[in-house]
């Protein structure tokens, strides 16, 4: 099973051109998470996609499917091709229903948390029905006031160290400093949400701050 579905199972219970949508303005935490399980199980790759950062997406992607560097830094910046992410949150429906024995858009979305990280507000999002008792969704909020679930707070437990070996891994090139910016735009806020909640213990925020030590040097 794919590193990516199994950490979003535990955590909740967890070619054609390239596409860069707008993101849709979700009001609130909440209907973000929403929105993104109905847009998994319905199909929709194109909202299930905008309900959460490309950039989160393209690094996941990148680490899931080892892909090279040249490669992460052309979806971060001309869009993740629609081919990809059409299969990929494909394989990630059938694979949830697989192990939960129930489609993603069952679980029970609680009644969200905000709290503020070095700056930037983020909220939890409880979720039930699945097997695991411990689930949760992050979410953050964009410079609009509307949020997006943030897929690097929500994994951070199971790729954490993998954003850290990817990371001092890169080149010192441009293509190199197109991956850098998106993990200080992307990577460090959500390491710092998942740090500041707690939810992950002391093993993962010592990488976690390793990292944003790293990314912020």
């Amino acid at each position: 099973m794919r590193p990516l579905l199994i950490s979003l199972l535990i955590a909740l219970v967890a070619a054609a051109c390239s596409t860069s949508s707008e993101p849709v303005a979700y009001e609130n935490p909440e209907r973000a998470v929403v929105s993104w399980f109905e847009a998994i199980d319905g199909g929709d790759t194109d909202a299930a996609s905008r309900a959460v950062h490309e950039d989160s997406l393209a690094l996941i992607l990148a680490i899931e499917n080892d892909l090279d560097d040249a490669t992460t830094a052309m979806y971060l910046s001309d869009g993740i091709p629609a081919a990809v992410q059409q299969g990929y949150w494909q394989s990630f429906a059938a694979g949830f229903t697989e192990f939960a024995s129930r489609p993603i858009s069952s679980l029970t979305v609680g009644q969200s948390t905000t709290f503020a990280a070095e700056g930037d507000e983020f909220a939890r999002v409880p979720i039930s029905g699945g097997p695991s008792a411990e689930s949760v969704v992050y979410t953050r909020m964009r410079d609009d006031g509307s949020w997006e679930v943030d897929l690097i707070a929500t994994l951070g437990d199971g790729f954490g160290t993998l954003l850290a070996d990817l990371y001092q891994g890169l080149p010192d090139d441009e293509t190199g400093d197109t991956i850098r910016s998106a993990y200080a735009a992307v990577v460090a806020p959500g390491m710092w949400a998942a740090i500041t909640d707690g939810v992950y213990g002391d093993d993962f925020n010592r990488v976690g701050l390793a990292l944003v030590n790293q990314i912020d040097s």
